[in-house]
């Protein structure tokens, strides 16, 4: 699961105390996660803008986890941080593939077209 992140005005407008009470709560939700080994985080970073073809957003962060069940989890423990609050938030997600198998369903999307 990935997503990607970029601060609402509203973020702006915090003081440094009242940002680092939300990170702390996000990271203590998700950390209860980590811990019980239902998720791993893989990476999290700011975006390089000067990627080609760059997403219109400003941080992501990468999780190993079951989709089906747990990105719900994740997703939740953003809405009770009050993340969602003060992020626009786009989650991305899928079975990881082997190169192979990612040639296959590319091209089978190809061929319906």
């Amino acid at each position: 699961m990935t997503q990607v992140f970029s601060p609402k005005e509203k973020w702006g407008k915090l003081t440094k105390s009242v940002k680092e009470q939300i990170l702390q709560r996000m990271i203590v939700n998700l950390s209860s996660l980590a811990g019980g080994n239902l998720v791993r985080l893989i990476a999290a970073g700011q975006i390089d803008g000067g990627i080609p073809r760059v997403v219109d957003s400003e941080f992501y962060v990468v999780w190993s986890v079951e989709l089906n069940e747990m990105s719900k989890h994740i997703a939740q423990h953003l809405r009770e941080s009050e993340w969602n609050e003060y992020f626009d938030v786009v989650n991305v997600g899928g079975r990881a593939l082997s190169v192979p198998e990612f040639a296959d369903v590319v091209l089978a999307d190809l061929e319906r077209s």
